[in-house]
């Protein structure tokens, strides 16, 4: 509920801090007093549009705050996610500050800024905020009985059918992302097509080419033995023959008649004879590495066309044989998840056609549960219209079909195709005619501020708990009504405040009577400025005020107001 609201410099309003309780209170005061001055800066801190006479003459800004308590309200839940999607914090208490200040030198825009929650905010998220906050009636873009949208939420508030829409909701929002999928692979089914060959081509060159990681170094050092084949053969024959001479022989032989006479000797003819040994077996090796060395031109092209091809590879690949393979594997591995995808669109169309089937039932259901729970609610909110002194009032709820789109999907409905949206098939509107020989029309096009509010009335009367706006606020609900309407009103405006905060301005002595609070709003003038005052009335003040209210304070009219108050907690 709204527990406190303050002005500081706002229209005619020095300064008001008021708090406020739950329940139903009302505002009043001479016409023409600025009780309305409450409720416009109400909307104003709601998001109505900033205008240069709220700010008080001789001020430079204005100023207003609006506090909410939501713990136990019903929109915490929107609330909430609203505070979430915009990033902001929320614990249950909203507090919406929004000043306006006067145009600079030489610019005509009026300033100001908004704070919600003490973070930065616009009038964007304001009226986000709004209709989850406030019914503001006699301020009509706050009034959420004039969006078909909100009454079609009320029909189903009504209908006990909030499950319904919400399970429809959800598989609407699954069967748009199924659709969405389908649309995507469907586009580019043809890109697709393309890719899955070209990636296929790719990993099929690579695999044919049979690489191996350490291929390169192997095929390179070949390539350098093929490349010096010749010279390496004739290196290796002036090895081998100089090691082939019989030096080594001679040295042996000579070491071993010397260890033969000197003992201490020998291990350098045994040094000797493990050179010889080493160089035979030299000998022998260079012998098979000449015969194996290629001489063959033929092998040495080979291998330069393989290099060659590798490169090539490598170019449009990776830059080591290593990446080429792993491009390879990748290309195979993307196919494959494309052609996957591919065989997936009969498996995604065969659900969307279900759920979209699931949708076409649940939807037809809440649509014929809609259209009883209408009958009901038109008869209820006709009866109450008439003790509201709306006799001649007729109510009634058109029902229409979402159009089918042309390119989107749309269900079949006994026959017909029809859209969809998350709240089903159906596009409701609440006609009302006021007058016997009048037709039924919207409700924005046929009623006045004061039948409005008082249609509202009765809804909301009606409807009690399942309503979620936390806080409904009347303007001009009792315009052209005497006391005994007053007291109908009045008793109907008590019985609302039993579930939601209600706030209402009258000049019926019968509504006031029946308020938890009482606020009055007077005007003072002084020779420099005129101001509006604003206080919370006590029980005494309060007979007073209705005393006022019924003529003027005398003992007559003070008894009156007496038997007002003490009849209203009576009852």
């Amino acid at each position: 509920m709204l527990i406190g609201l303050h002005l500081r410099d706002f229209a005619l309003a020095d300064r008001v801090d008021l708090t406020l309780d739950g329940g139903f209170s009302v505002i009043t005061g001479e016409t023409g007093a600025g009780k309305s001055v409450l409720i416009q800066a109400l909307a104003f801190a709601l998001g109505s549009p900033a205008d240069s006479e709220m700010i008080r003459p001789g001020a430079d800004a204005a100023e207003v705050e609006a506090v909410f308590d939501l713990m136990d309200s019903d929109a915490y839940g929107l609330v909430a996610r609203t505070m979430s999607d915009a990033d902001l914090p929320f614990d249950g208490e909203l507090i919406l500050r929004r000043s306006l200040s006067r145009p600079q030198p030489g610019s005509q825009r009026l300033g100001g800024r908004i704070r919600v929650n003490d973070r930065a905010a616009t009038t964007t998220l304001l009226r986000e905020l709004a209709p989850t906050l406030a019914d503001i009636h006699g301020q009509r873009e706050h009034l959420s009985l004039l969006r078909p949208g909100e009454q079609l939420a009320m029909l189903d508030r009504f209908a006990v059918a909030d499950h319904q829409r919400d399970a429809i909701a959800a598989k609407v929002r699954r069967l748009n992302t199924l659709d969405r999928r389908l649309s995507d692979v469907r586009t580019g089914e043809r890109e697709r097509a393309r890719r899955i060959a070209l990636l296929r081509h790719q990993a099929s060159e690579i695999a044919a080419a049979g690489l191996q990681p350490d291929e390169e170094e192997q095929l390179q050092a070949l390539h350098r033995r093929l490349v010096n084949a010749q010279t390496l053969a004739a290196d290796a024959e002036v090895a081998r023959e100089a090691l082939g001479q019989d030096v080594l022989g001679e040295a042996l032989a000579a070491s071993r008649r010397i260890a033969s006479v000197d003992e201490s000797a020998e291990p350098i003819a045994q040094a000797i004879e493990s050179a010889l040994e080493q160089a035979s077996e030299a000998v022998r090796a260079l012998r098979v590495y000449a015969d194996e060395l290629e001489l063959d031109p033929n092998r040495l092209g080979e291998v330069e066309s393989r290099l060659s091809l590798i490169g090539e590879m490598k170019r449009r690949w990776g830059d080591t044989v290593a990446e080429v393979i792993a491009y390879g594997e990748r290309a195979e591995a993307e196919a494959n998840r494309l052609e996957q995808e591919t065989a997936d669109i009969d498996t995604l169309a065969a659900e969307a056609e279900q759920l979209a089937a699931n949708v076409t039932a649940a939807a037809t259901e809440l649509s014929q549960r809609r259209r009883q729970a209408a009958e009901e609610l038109a008869a209820a909110v006709t009866h109450e219209c008439e003790s509201l002194r709306l006799a001649n009032a007729r109510v009634e709820f058109e029902f229409g079909q979402i159009p089918a789109p042309e390119q989107a999907r749309s269900l079949n409905v006994a026959g017909a195709q029809v859209g969809f949206d998350q709240t089903g098939i159906d596009r409701v509107q609440l006609h009302v005619a006021f007058n016997p020989d009048s037709p039924t029309r919207p409700l924005q096009r046929v009623a006045s501020g004061g039948e409005t509010a008082r249609l509202t009335l009765a809804i909301k009367a009606v409807l009690g708990e399942s309503d979620v706006v936390p806080l409904m606020v009347f303007d001009e609900v009792d315009v052209g009504l005497g006391g005994r309407s007053g007291g109908m009103i009045g008793e109907r405006l008590a019985r609302l405040g039993e579930h939601r905060q209600v706030i209402c301005i009258t000049h019926l002595p019968q509504v006031a009577a029946r308020a938890a609070q009482h606020i009055t709003v007077s005007k003072s003038s002084d020779t420099s400025r005129t101001t509006v005052d604003v206080r919370m009335l006590s029980e005494e003040d309060r007979i007073v005020e209705l005393a006022e209210m019924l003529g003027g304070v005398s003992d007559a009219n003070r008894a009156s107001a007496t038997d007002l108050l003490h009849a209203a907690v009576a009852s």
